[in-house]
């Protein structure tokens, strides 16, 4: 069994996916701890303290829960997602699709 990181994506995916939590190889496979903001950028949570770091990711970043998904990052800003299952479909990233906590409220924020 392969070491992952895990990344928290509270948006409901283009697919209408509402899966929370996903594991990733793509980044330092440290079992960090990573989240997408609202405006759309990768951040990291510092494993002492409760503070955030912007990644500054560009690239692609494969996530996988109960679906896989391809996350494309431009300038460090997530722009596009490509569902695995359905080839090479993409949709922009929409922050609109952001799904609150059961308060409410935005979680970690």
């Amino acid at each position: 069994m392969g070491m992952f990181d895990t990344v928290t994506f509270r948006y409901r995916m283009p697919d209408s996916e509402t899966e929370s939590e996903y594991q990733t190889k793509d980044l330092d496979s440290e079992c960090a701890f990573y989240e997408i903001s609202t405006e759309g950028r990768l951040l990291r949570w510092s494993d002492d303290t409760d503070e955030v770091i912007d990644t500054g990711f560009d690239g692609c970043n494969t996530v996988c829960a109960r679906q896989c998904y391809h996350l494309y990052f431009n300038q460090g800003l997530l722009e596009w997602i490509e569902a695995c299952s359905q080839g090479d479909k993409r949709w922009p990233f929409d922050p609109a699709r952001f799904m609150a906590d059961q308060n409410g409220i935005s979680c970690r924020e």
